[in-house]
């Protein structure tokens, strides 16, 4: 087992705290962020044996398995909604998602994008190196898309709705 280290350092200049931030923001958290900035910098790739190419990060492991739980192999799901569920699920930004999750698993064609007419899928794949194809059918026994089928947003419009009924009187 290799040793570890807490390393703290204070940084005053604005421009390496932008570039912090946005590593931060990229990254999920400050500590993700360093420790790939350290592994760019100064670690040799061929000497580890994995280079960024070749490995899937924890959190998308996580996120995938997440995935695979919602649709199954060859399951599709809205690009959204796989956001929200796997921010939550992960305890990151949804914005930090598309980067952390969903960025390094379709550069390893684990998932592929699909873009609908008026939405974005995600068609889940497996780790193994199987491709998926658009057409494939989900191995998931009995889920159909993963989407709430706007049951959720008509029900919100609904409320909304009422409500300016009710602050207008009409």
């Amino acid at each position: 087992m290799s040793e570890s280290r807490v390393a703290k350092a204070t940084i005053r200049d604005d421009a390496r705290l932008e570039a912090l931030a946005e590593a931060e923001e990229e990254h999920g958290s400050l500590a993700d962020a360093i420790r790939f900035a350290v592994s760019e910098a100064y670690v040799d790739g061929d000497d580890v044996g994995e280079t960024e190419d070749s490995v899937i990060s924890l959190k998308a492991r996580e996120g995938h398995r997440k995935l695979v739980e919602w649709t199954g192999i060859g399951g599709r799901i809205e690009l959204e909604t796989a956001e929200s569920v796997l921010a939550n699920h992960l305890n990151i930004k949804t914005d930090a998602i598309r980067q952390m999750v969903v960025k390094p698993l379709k550069a390893r064609d684990v998932i592929r994008l699909h873009q609908g007419i008026h939405d974005v899928w995600i068609i889940v794949g497996s780790l193994d190196d199987a491709t998926v194809s658009v057409d494939t059918e989900p191995d998931a026994p009995s889920h159909k898309v993963a989407t709430d089928g706007g049951e959720a947003r008509e029900r919100l419009d609904e409320l909304a709705a009422a409500e300016t009924e009710a602050t207008h009187g009409e």
